[in-house]
C-alpha cells in the first residue's frame, strides 16, 4: 500500500471518527445528503415535499415526519412496553433480561444472565450490532465486551442515520430471550407486513441468515396468493408456507398500525403464538428498488403522509 493511500485512509477514518453524528446536523444538511445518495442510487431527483412513489415517500417519512410515538417504538426495549400497553401482557414479544446504558453495567450483570440469550443495540437494524449467545460459559466475554462497547457510540447506531424517529433515543444494549421459532433449513423465517393507516396491503416472507444477504424475499397478498412483485436486488422463492398464525398476525397489524401512515410489522412464528420482532417505519432507509415500478407508484398512493406533521426547512 502506498503512502498516498495510507494518508487517504487515515484522513477518511479521522473524518468519520470525529464528525458529528447525523442527529446533530441541521435539517437542511440531512436533506441534502440523503438526496445526494438517492440520486446516486436511483439516477434521478425528486422534491422531498412532493414525493409520489412508495420509495420516495419513505425518504420524506424518515426525514420530515414527526410523531413522538415512533421514538417509543423504534427503541427495541421501549418497544416491548409499548406492545404491552397496546395488546396487554400476552407474550407477543421476546422476554427482556436486562437493559444497559454502559458497558460497565453489562459487565456487572453478566454472571446473572442465562446461558442462552441475545444481545442487541436498542437503536440498530439490518442485523447490525447483535450477538447470539448460545453458550455463555464458552464465550470469550472480553471479546464480547470490546465489540459491544462500540455500540454506545452514536456514530455506530441509527442516531447517525437520516431517520428522524431515532433522534430522541439513547444508545443502550438489550439482553433478551433467545427465541426458538419455526425456521426453514436452519435459517430464521420471518414475515413482514406492509400496513397503511391500519390496513395490511401485502406481506413478504424470508428465510434469512445474518451471513448471506441474498436470501429470497417472496411477496403475498392477504389471501396468501403469491404476487408478481420483488425487490430488484433479491431473488424470490417459487413458494412459501403460510404461517400458522397468519390471521392473528393480520389482526395485530391492523390494531397497532392504525395510528401511522405506514409501518412494516415484522413477525416470527412459533408453535404457540406469533412473535412480534419489531415495527419498522423506514424499511431499507428507502433504498430499495421495487419491481414493477407501477407497483411502487400504486402503493405510494396509499401512503398518505399528513402535511401538518412534516418538518420544514428554515427560510
Amino acid at each position: 500500500m502506498s503512502i498516498k493511500q495510507i494518508v487517504f485512509d487515515l484522513k477518511k477514518y479521522m473524518r468519520i471518527k470525529y464528525s458529528k453524528p447525523m442527529y446533530l446536523q441541521p435539517l437542511e444538511y440531512r436533506i441534502k445528503k440523503d438526496m445526494e445518495v438517492f440520486e446516486r442510487t436511483f439516477g434521478y431527483k425528486f422534491d422531498i415535499y412532493n414525493p409520489s412513489s412508495f420509495v420516495e415517500k419513505v425518504h420524506t417519512y424518515k426525514l420530515l415526519y414527526s410523531n413522538p410515538q415512533i421514538s417509543k417504538i423504534v427503541d427495541k426495549y421501549a418497544f416491548k412496553s409499548y406492545i404491552t400497553e397496546q395488546l396487554g401482557d400476552v407474550g407477543f414479544v421476546a422476554k427482556a433480561y436486562g437493559i444497559y446504558s454502559s458497558i460497565d453495567e453489562l459487565k456487572q450483570a453478566w454472571e446473572a444472565l442465562p446461558e442462552e440469550f441475545v444481545l442487541k443495540s436498542t437503536i440498530s437494524s439490518d442485523g447490525k450490532n447483535i450477538i447470539f449467545v448460545k453458550n455463555k460459559s464458552e464465550m470469550n466475554s472480553r471479546r464480547v465486551f470490546k465489540e459491544i462497547e462500540e455500540w454506545f457510540d452514536p456514530r455506530n447506531t441509527l442516531l447517525n442515520s437520516f431517520s428522524l424517529g431515532y433522534y430522541d433515543c439513547k444508545p443502550r444494549v438489550l439482553a433478551e430471550e433467545y427465541l426458538h421459532v419455526i425456521n426453514e433449513g436452519g435459517n430464521l423465517k420471518d414475515y413482514k407486513f406492509f400496513c397503511f393507516d391500519g390496513k395490511v396491503r401485502f406481506v413478504y416472507t424470508t428465510a434469512r441468515t445474518f451471513i448471506d444477504s441474498q436470501y429470497p424475499r417472496t411477496f403475498f397478498d392477504t389471501d396468501w396468493n403469491k404476487m408478481d412483485v420483488s425487490f430488484a436486488a433479491y431473488p424470490t422463492a417459487e413458494t412459501a408456507e403460510k404461517p400458522i398464525h397468519f390471521n392473528e398476525m393480520i389482526e395485530i397489524c391492523e390494531k397497532l398500525s392504525r395510528d401511522f401512515p405506514f409501518v412494516r410489522m415484522d413477525f416470527y412464528d412459533s408453535e404457540e403464538m406469533p412473535i412480534l420482532g419489531e415495527m419498522t417505519f423506514y424499511p431499507n432507509g428507502g433504498f430499495m428498488s421495487i419491481e414493477p415500478k407501477s407497483f411502487d407508484i400504486e402503493i405510494g398512493k396509499e401512503f398518505i403522509i399528513p402535511e401538518q406533521n412534516l418538518l420544514r426547512k428554515k427560510i
